[in-house]
């Protein structure tokens, strides 16, 4: 039992941070806020912890505002679907409150929570901004972090004096692969968006019902990159660093082309990627196809969901057109389960919001599944950090 100064602690750094602002690096949150425990609309159900042919579950990545009502939120939702550990992405970066209010909920959770910093991309102009960024990542390392999450606001949003956009490969922030690098720390990396995204809003194009909500997460137009060009620098940036470990979020950000994906897999041994808030895009290819790609990089992919639970209520993997309540998060990982576990064909997948089609589901064989939803995630991101070529020999 943890100590009850302990926990004050906790509550008091959470509280700080719940009174000085909310999720800096989430998406927008949901237009009006949600009870913890409200019901989904029609009534809800119980649903007892999930656990297919055995396995644990590690859901590779969330973001969990560290306060203690979005703490209590989320771990009711992970009880009842049965995740047993999981991994925070937006822990702050180092020297913020953020962050301490993360290092606080690890000492509290334990072994059942990992966590990644963020980066605070002020300064960049400034001579020693990647020194001094790879100075914070050795910081957060010995603070317990796992590694660092890129949000796509590198490529799409941060700016230099001059008011252009920082490219993903400038060589100026190569520091900071490199100190991840030696130290075995983690790059996640989230770049670029759906290729809708980066289409004219218009009721033709099919996230139309998304990007209304969210009309910030547009990329359209001349002011920003292409994806495919956002996607070539983050390409050449992996190949700059082969010593890095990096994990490739949302399937690489770039679901739509499967083959893509597949080769970018089998070009780079220093790549892992998630399925996080991506079901809806790769479900539909065909079910054989993804079961092959699942299959064949087995040891290379990791369940992630991108479930955000903040104080005023939770995002499943996108906005929503109502607040979410706990019945409807439980559906969304079922949905999950429903997907990589059963034959499935043209079921509801994870966010319909993400696109009102049906997808075919993959039925993976048990030995694929604990991969997926245990063995890579306990490999990569629960074990002691370790420099790439010294943990690729350990096995």
């Amino acid at each position: 039992m943890r100590s009850l100064p302990l926990a004050f602690s906790l509550m008091a750094v959470l509280c700080m941070v719940g009174c000085r602002g909310g999720e800096r690096d989430a998406p927008p949150a949901v237009r009006q806020p949600a009870p913890a425990g409200a019901e989904r609309v029609g009534g809800g159900r119980a649903a007892a912890p999930h656990r297919p042919h055995g396995i644990e579950i590690i859901d590779s990545h969330v973001h969990i505002t560290p306060t203690m009502p979005a703490l209590a939120q989320a771990l009711e939702v992970f009880d009842r679907v049965g995740i047993t550990r999981f991994v925070t992405k937006s822990g702050g970066s180092y020297g913020d409150p953020r962050f301490a209010a993360t290092v606080a909920m690890k000492r509290v959770l334990g072994d059942r929570l990992e966590w990644f910093c963020t980066i605070d991309w002020s300064g960049i102009d400034e001579p020693d901004f990647a020194a001094r960024t790879a100075w914070k990542l050795e910081r957060a390392a010995l603070n317990g972090a796992k590694g660092v999450k890129i949000f796509k606001d590198l490529g799409l949003g941060v700016r230099d004096q001059s008011g252009a956009l920082v490219p993903v490969d400038d060589p100026r922030l190569a520091p900071i692969f490199e100190k991840a690098g030696e130290m075995g720390f983690i790059v996640a990396m989230h770049t670029g968006d759906p290729l809708a995204f980066f289409d004219p809003v218009t009721p033709d194009n099919e996230r139309y019902d998304e990007l209304s909500i969210a009309p910030s997460w547009s990329f359209y137009g001349e002011e920003f990159p292409g994806h495919d060009e956002l996607l070539e620098q983050r390409d050449r940036l992996l190949a700059r660093h082969p010593e890095t470990i990096f994990l490739l979020i949302h399937l690489a950000n770039y679901p739509e082309d499967i083959d893509y994906v597949d080769q970018l897999l089998d070009r780079f041994d220093n790549v892992w990627v998630d399925t996080s808030a991506r079901v809806p895009e790769f479900g539909r290819h065909s079910a054989e196809r993804m079961r092959e790609f699942f299959v064949k990089h087995k040891d290379r992919v990791l369940f992630g969901s991108d479930f955000i639970s903040m104080p005023q209520g939770m995002q499943l993997g996108s906005v929503s057109e109502r607040p979410p309540g706990i019945d409807d998060a439980v559906e969304f990982y079922e949905r999950h389960w429903e997907y990589f576990e059963t034959d499935g064909a043209q079921i509801d997948h994870p966010t319909p919001i993400q696109g009102r089609w049906k997808v075919d589901a993959v039925s993976l064989p048990p030995e694929v599944l604990k991969k997926l939803y245990h063995d890579n995630a306990e490999w990569l991101i629960f074990s002691p950090l370790q420099p790439l070529r010294e943990r690729l020999a350990g096995g």
